[in-house]
């Protein structure tokens, strides 16, 4: 999993308050990766190559197209090919900057002027990357991750997480103890995780998983009799639903990269509740989610069940997906990333920064080379705008690069 100093970067999954200097916090942040690189055969299958705009001739003009992957350098070196058709974003999958080196632009989540001061001035070799903050646009898709039609929402507390110290779900638990003991009202809640949970099986997790079991169950003493257990449920088929029978998402980590659970939940338009410290050092003063769409917790329980507590009697003043779609969402995603490119803005026609979906010659370009509008190129009703496994990604690319002029 990932690639560089995982240990360095522990101190911050569990503690609120580093003290040490700012320029070695960034350091720490920037020590560990998700990328897969050639060394890294046995995730081969894991890389992901995502289209946001395809390569396209249209009357007598060659655009690059634009894709993002956790393993640009793989591709640049198994396709040398790539980087004539395509500009390429690198994306750590985390909250570090990215450590590729062919990468024409980084994924760096925040909007922070001083780490990307820090890292311009501490990578030199690296300092001419364009660096795009997409804290307030995502990839997800808003139209089937929505709203989905329940008549109740008979859920008080969802939480999609996994049994890793990262996430700190000992300290959801005793949120949830100290709820019942103060509030007298256990909520019901289900906690969504990736990993093929079954207590018969439990020994066949790792140490680390193992562990944080423990620990729920050492405070809770019968955890069932508080959190329902939920494993590998469909992205977009059944996600969508548990998040709209829900009153309330919560999320336990304070470091880690972008977290997924948060603008799904606001897309499905349930509020989200997480610590005032999550991605703090990454952050800076850029903000978490939008106004209205969520409440910030201090990081204790007690706080956590209060912060619960006021979530629950509020709900009617909570509007996260009408929040949610004014800055994030696909739409933004694909308008955020050309505006970075001076080479799409500057010779595409009629190009207006901020409003690169609604460019109509793009739309024409796309629906001549692929007789698809761009809406339904981003919206995925092409197969080939996301290609996951690089044997997959090579059998595909020749498609792609056929297009060069």
């Amino acid at each position: 999993m990932g690639i560089g100093n995982y240990q360095r970067q522990k101190q911050y999954f569990n503690t609120a308050q580093i003290y040490q200097p700012l320029e070695e916090i960034y350091a720490d942040l920037d020590s560990w990766t998700n990328e897969i690189f050639e060394q890294e055969s046995e995730r081969f299958g894991n890389v992901n190559f995502s289209v946001i705009l395809p390569p396209l001739m249209y009357e007598g003009l060659f655009i690059k197209g634009l894709y993002f992957s956790e393993s640009v350098d793989l591709l640049n070196k198994v396709l040398p090919q790539l980087s004539d058709t395509f500009f390429s974003i690198a994306d750590s999958l985390w909250c570090s900057y990215p450590w590729s080196n062919t990468a024409d632009a980084y994924f760096t989540l925040y909007d922070n002027p001083s780490r990307e001061t820090w890292f311009r001035k501490t990578y030199p070799q690296r300092a001419n990357k364009i660096l795009i903050p997409v804290s307030h646009s995502d990839f997800i898709h808003e139209y089937l991750m929505a709203p989905q039609p329940v008549t109740l929402k008979d859920i008080d507390v969802l939480c999609v997480s996994q049994l890793s110290p990262i996430n700190n779900l000992p300290i959801i638990a005793e949120a949830l103890k100290i709820y019942a003991q103060k509030y007298n009202k256990l909520l019901k809640t289900i906690l969504i995780v990736d990993d093929n949970f079954d207590l018969k099986s439990i020994h066949e997790l790792s140490s680390e998983f193992q562990l944080e079991w423990e620990k729920i169950t050492n405070i809770l003493v019968n955890p069932f009799d508080y959190i329902q257990i939920i494993s590998q449920v469909d992205y977009y088929q059944q996600r969508p639903l548990y998040y709209s029978r829900s009153k309330i998402c919560i999320m336990g980590s304070i470091l880690e990269g972008k977290n997924s659970s948060l603008t799904e939940a606001m897309s499905c338009n349930t509020p989200v509740i997480c610590f005032q410290q999550f991605n703090q050092y990454a952050r800076g003063q850029d903000r978490i989610f939008p106004q209205s769409s969520g409440l910030l917790s201090e990081f204790n329980p007690e706080c956590l069940a209060d912060t619960l507590h006021t979530a629950l009697d509020n709900l009617t003043t909570f509007k996260p997906r009408l929040n949610y779609l004014k800055y994030q969402g696909r739409k933004h995603f694909f308008n955020i990333c050309l505006d970075y490119f001076f080479d799409y803005y500057s010779r595409i026609p009629d190009y207006k920064q901020g409003q690169a979906y609604h460019n109509l010659w793009l739309d024409l370009a796309i629906q001549n080379n692929y007789q698809i509008s761009l809406h339904d190129f981003l919206y995925g009703r092409s197969p080939r705008s996301q290609i996951q496994g690089l044997v997959n990604i090579y059998k595909t690319i020749n498609q792609w690069i056929k297009i060069q002029p």
